[in-house]
């Protein structure tokens, strides 16, 4: 699916005949999470839907700049939208199947649930025949209790303060995943990060790569990139670099070592055995640029013959094939 396919599932959803959204708590309190369906007044419930309706179409639909990439490519790119392709899916983006699933949840009550306990807003947009579900994640500051020190408000139609009386939850717009068709997509990597199931979905795939470079006989100390697994940012690299490289096993050991030495954002930049067939990545500076070197980062112009280290990549002929 490219991203016009994606945009024209979700318009589908939000434009179809008696479309509402269904708003959900998930709460952790230190026993499991929980998912607990949230009574809103009507006029505030049809403001809320609104809100986020709109949202998606800002984010999405309207956003003609938006790229569609899968998560095990992702690459720094701001304006990009990451289908998630690793095999472990962490609890929060699983509960965005179960409120499409499922039909009977709990109700949220004060009484009885905690608003310092939620974890994230979950939202089901749809009709009875076709659905898709928002992440929200929850921020500890956009929950004011009342018991959080002297708080003052000012009530509608007077200019005399009184005491917060009550828990005030503030939401925005902003969401972070969203689920349509059976798969997952990501508008914010760096929330997904937090998350410990993804760290761990994360390395199962970034240790298969390491393997890959050891099967490649390029690098003498493979040991330095198991080393920084715990280091998700890096993690989520390597699994781009080492899993999808269209350098590694494609071209020659001793062309990307010549490469290593003449290209001017790398030369003197790599250790190397004594034969120099091999990279010795003793330095963090020389492992990310070796995942650099790994995507393909580094490029020079056809028509300038400038060198730029380049981040985002999309294929003139994926482009095509797309059009056709």
């Amino acid at each position: 699916m490219n991203i016009e396919d994606l945009k024209s599932s979700i318009s589908s959803v939000i434009s179809a005949d008696a479309c509402s959204a269904e708003f959900f708590f998930l709460l952790d309190d230190g026993e499991g999470m929980k998912v607990k369906s949230v009574d809103i007044d009507d006029t505030d419930q049809t403001e809320l839907e609104g809100m986020f309706l709109r949202s998606i179409s800002d984010s999405i639909l309207l956003n003609d700049d938006l790229t569609l990439v899968s998560l095990s490519s992702a690459d720094d790119r701001k304006n990009a939208l990451y289908k998630y392709d690793l095999e472990d899916i962490p609890d929060e983006l699983a509960y965005l199947k179960t409120i499409i699933q499922e039909e009977q949840f709990d109700n949220f009550n004060l009484s009885d649930d905690d608003l310092s306990h939620l974890e994230g807003i979950l939202i089901l947009i749809g009709n009875q025949d076709t659905q898709l579900a928002l992440y929200k994640h929850q921020y500890p500051v956009t929950l004011l209790k009342q018991d959080s020190g002297f708080n003052l408000m000012k009530p509608k139609g007077g200019n005399r303060f009184k005491k917060l009386d009550s828990d005030i939850l503030k939401i925005n717009s902003k969401f972070e995943f969203i689920k349509i068709n059976g798969e997952y997509y990501i508008l914010d990597i760096k929330a997904l990060e937090r998350f410990f199931g993804f760290h761990d979905a994360v390395k199962n795939v970034a240790e298969k790569g390491i393997e890959n470079i050891k099967d490649a006989n390029l690098v003498v100390n493979c040991e330095v990139f198991e080393s920084r697994l715990d280091d998700i940012s890096f993690a989520r690299k390597l699994v781009k670099s080492a899993s999808n490289s269209p350098v590694l096993g494609v071209i020659p050991n001793s062309q990307i070592i010549s490469f290593t030495n003449t290209h001017p954002s790398l030369k003197g930049s790599f250790k190397y055995t004594e034969d120099g067939t091999k990279l010795n990545l003793k330095t963090k500076k020389s492992q990310n640029l070796f995942l650099k070197l790994l995507n393909d980062d580094f490029l020079q112009s056809e028509l300038t013959k400038i060198f730029y280290d380049s981040i985002a990549k999309d294929s003139v002929d994926d482009e095509k094939e797309s059009a056709a």
